[in-house]
């Protein structure tokens, strides 16, 4: 089954709680989570619209952000901004000069997010939201042309922390199957996947 969307980074939320290094600490207790180096990132969806045919879109993640915590036996998944890679349809789908979309920024509110899992070195955790996408297209002569805010229907936003002697990683995985997000006669994307994993920090909640 195909999957999107989404995450990127989980950074330890600002003003949220006071905390310090967990260490080989139990992930079942209250902990902010900061994800560093991305190890691996595949972002993927069909795009089509005004175009004869759809088209296979390979993009990256720049910067992703995303802030998780947890606490009481409860997650809270605090923010989402995934700035993505342009998209180019070619000139082959879209006749005669092809798409460009730019400024494709993927986010969320902060939403309450549920605990699936959680042991000494592994922790699970979903969200059920909508996500928003901002972006522009290019026009003829250069200049961007913003679509303006289209969301999903809620989806599941799945984040898996795991340590495995002194390394943590974090991964995040999300679907949208069917439509994601569409602008009538402009463009629509649909089918998507979405897979991070980075390197991850632990700090314990005070």
């Amino acid at each position: 089954m195909k999957r999107l969307f989404l995450l990127g980074c989980v950074v330890a939320v600002t003003g949220c709680a006071e905390g310090h290094p967990a260490g080989n600490d139990s992930l079942t207790q209250p902990v902010a989570v900061a994800t560093s180096t991305v190890a691996a990132s595949d972002v993927s969806f069909t795009i089509e619209g005004g175009f004869a045919r759809a088209t296979q879109v390979a993009m990256t993640i720049n910067q992703p952000i995303v802030k998780l915590h947890t606490s009481d036996g409860r997650a809270m998944l605090d923010a989402i901004s995934l700035p993505l890679g342009d998209v180019n349809v070619p000139a082959s789908a879209l006749p005669p000069h092809g798409l460009t979309l730019k400024n494709l920024v993927v986010s969320a509110p902060a939403t309450r997010a549920e605990i699936m899992h959680d042991q000494a070195d592994a922790l699970e955790v979903r969200a059920t939201m909508p996500l928003a996408l901002d972006w522009s297209v290019v026009l003829d002569d250069g200049s961007l042309y913003p679509l303006g805010t289209v969301h999903t229907n809620p989806i599941n936003v799945d984040i898996t922390v795991s340590r495995v002697g002194a390394s943590t990683t974090a991964t995040v995985q999300a679907a949208c199957i069917g439509t994601c997000w569409a602008v009538d006669g402009v463009a629509k994307l649909s089918d998507g996947a979405v897979y991070l994993e980075a390197a991850a920090d632990v700090t314990v909640a005070e």
